[in-house]
C-alpha cells in the first residue's frame, strides 16, 4: 500500500469515527434513505451484507450531503477537525470531488492487471491492486469509486457488482434517471454532477435487482 492510500484508510476510518461520535442520527436518516427504507439484513447476507455496510459508508463520507448548502462529511471533518497535517488536508481536498461511476472490465492482462472502461464518464484505466480486482473477468461489470493515489487509480474499497447481462438495464435506469435530473433539476447538469448527487442510485438498482430477480432477464 502506497503513503497516500495508507493516509486514506487512516483518514476514512477516522471520518467513520468522527460521525459516529457526533451524528448519530444523521446516521440513522442517510441509512433510511440510502436503503429506500428497507432492512438490508432482511434480504442480503454474509458476504453481499457486508458489501452492503461498506457501500453504505463510502457514500456516506463521500457523497451524503449533511446541510442545505450541499456540505459532506469530508468537508465538515476539515472545517471542524483540529490538528490535520498539511498532507491530510491535501488528500482530502483531492479526493473529495469523486464520483461512484459504472464501469465495465475491458480486459483482463496474464498479471490480472484489469483495464476498465468507465460506462458513464467514458475514461478508461488499469488497476494492478490484485486484492479489490480477484475474481473479475473480461465483460464483468461494476459501480465502485476509483481515486487515483500515489499516480495510480485505484477502488476506494466500495462495490456493486452487477452480471453482464443487466449492463444495459443498470445503463437505461441511470440515463432515465440523469434525463430526470437535467428536466427538474438543472438544465446544465452533466453526469458526472448527477452522480455526486445521487450516487445512492447504484444501490437503489443492486437493492432493486436482488429484492426483484425477474428484472435481470428484462
Amino acid at each position: 500500500m502506497g503513503k497516500e492510500e495508507s493516509v486514506k484508510a487512516k483518514l476514512f476510518q477516522s471520518i467513520i469515527g468522527y460521525v459516529r461520535e457526533n451524528h448519530a442520527e444523521t446516521i440513522d436518516k442517510a441509512y433510511e434513505f440510502f436503503w429506500d427504507g428497507n432492512q438490508p439484513d432482511e434480504f442480503l447476507g454474509g458476504v453481499a451484507l457486508e458489501l452492503g455496510f461498506i457501500n453504505f459508508e463510502d457514500w456516506l463520507v463521500f457523497d451524503y450531503k449533511v446541510s442545505g448548502d450541499n456540505q459532506t462529511f469530508i468537508d465538515m471533518y476539515m472545517n471542524t477537525v483540529q490538528g490535520l497535517k498539511e498532507e491530510e488536508i491535501s488528500l482530502l481536498q483531492k479526493i473529495k470531488g469523486s464520483v461512484l461511476s459504472l464501469f465495465e472490465v475491458a480486459s483482463v492482462a496474464k498479471d490480472k492487471r484489469i483495464r476498465l472502461k468507465d460506462l458513464l464518464l467514458g475514461n478508461e484505466y488499469s488497476l494492478k491492486d490484485r486484492t479489490l480486482t480477484k475474481g473479475l473477468k473480461e465483460g464483468d461489470i461494476f459501480a465502485s469509486r476509483l481515486l487515483v493515489l500515489d499516480g495510480s487509480p485505484c477502488m476506494s474499497g466500495c462495490a456493486y457488482p452487477f452480471s453482464a447481462s443487466m449492463k444495459k438495464r443498470v445503463l437505461e435506469r441511470i440515463n432515465v434517471e440523469f434525463g430526470r435530473y437535467v428536466r427538474n433539476v438543472t438544465k446544465e447538469g452533466k453526469m458526472r454532477d448527477y452522480l455526486k448527487n445521487y450516487g445512492d442510485i447504484f444501490n437503489l438498482i443492486w437493492m432493486d435487482f436482488i429484492l426483484n430477480p425477474a428484472e435481470k432477464t428484462l
